[in-house]
């Protein structure tokens, strides 16, 4: 029987990683994605914990998000499926609801601090951020998982913000499993992913043969120096002390995280020495180079365009 695997994340835990690994040794026989649904049409904000049938019907009547689901109906005719990107992480209720037997899941995860560094140094939750708020989670979010957060939200920097959403993603996950035991999943820790110590036990739950895994050389995401430049970490992370829920949750996991390895870790996201950082980070550089490569591509593709010029 074709399966439907959907990795369970957050994102910036090793998603990418894994997709290229995949694809590497085993396109012929899976079809294999990252991110196959924009997080503009599975909509997490919106779409999320769709346990109840009336949920499930608002869900299914979006078109947009349905012609995905039929694309991965169509694909299990030959093959099975694996999605490895976050943008689908909410969806575990209407997968299952849809695909029931075939569906699984794997929840990958890294520390909720290291992923907040990642994501605030991509913008998220940024007042000049690159993107839009489709993804970003709130408490006060309609079916939000975590409302206790409404109080404190109006005060947390973008750094805490991107520690709520990662404890959105695994609470959401971790609901999903306590109400679907019958599900087969399988939890794994990035760490674990990027040593290669948890693959055979993937491969096999994945039903793919390690033999057929001849070599792990596939390229890490690494911090962008655009991103470094655009959002440099200063001292947002320092408010990750406020959050003893979510650092008790993720002690749960299995993380124990020190102020010294925080504080250490932030070097990395810092602004880059020299002037032309510093320069293009004053001037916001970046977003204004991407907002005038935005408005070229729409002009060069705007159907009047050619009517109007002649």
């Amino acid at each position: 029987m074709n399966t439907l695997t959907l990795v369970v994340n957050a994102g910036r835990s090793g998603s990418t990683f894994l997709e290229q690994l995949l694809k590497k040794h085993y396109a012929r026989e899976r079809y294999i994605a990252h991110e196959d649904i924009p997080a503009q049409i599975s909509k997490p904000r919106l779409y999320n914990r769709a346990y109840a049938p009336a949920r499930c019907e608002e869900v299914l009547a979006d078109k947009a998000l349905v012609h995905f689901f039929d694309k991965w109906k169509y694909e299990l005719k030959s093959r099975s499926v694996i999605e490895t990107g976050w943008t689908a992480y909410h969806l575990c209720p209407i997968l299952f609801h849809i695909f029931k037997e075939r569906f699984r899941y794997v929840i990958l995860h890294r520390d909720p601090v290291s992923f907040a560094y990642s994501r605030a140094n991509m913008g998220n939750y940024h007042d000049n951020t690159f993107y839009d708020d489709a993804h970003e989670v709130s408490p006060f979010d309609r079916n939000s998982i975590a409302p206790q957060y409404k109080g404190l939200w109006a005060s947390m920097n973008h750094f805490e913000k991107c520690m709520f959403w990662w404890y959105v993603v695994y609470l959401e996950a971790y609901e999903f499993r306590t109400k679907y035991p019958e599900v087969p999943s399988l939890e794994i820790k990035a760490g674990s992913l990027f040593s290669f110590e948890c693959l055979p036990e993937l491969l096999r739950f994945l039903g793919l043969s390690e033999a057929d895994c001849q070599s792990y050389d596939v390229p890490r995401n690494e911090v962008a120096k655009f991103m470094r430049e655009s959002f440099p970490i200063q001292d947002e992370w320092k408010a990750f002390e406020r959050h003893d829920e979510i650092l008790a949750f993720a002690h749960s996991m299995g993380y124990s995280l020190t102020y010294e390895q925080i504080e250490k870790q932030a070097n990395k996201y810092v602004l880059p020495d020299g002037l032309g950082a510093k320069v293009r980070h004053s001037l916001n550089y970046w977003k204004l180079k991407s907002q005038v490569a935005a408005l070229l591509f729409r002009s060069r593709h705007d159907p009047t365009r050619m009517k109007r010029a002649s």
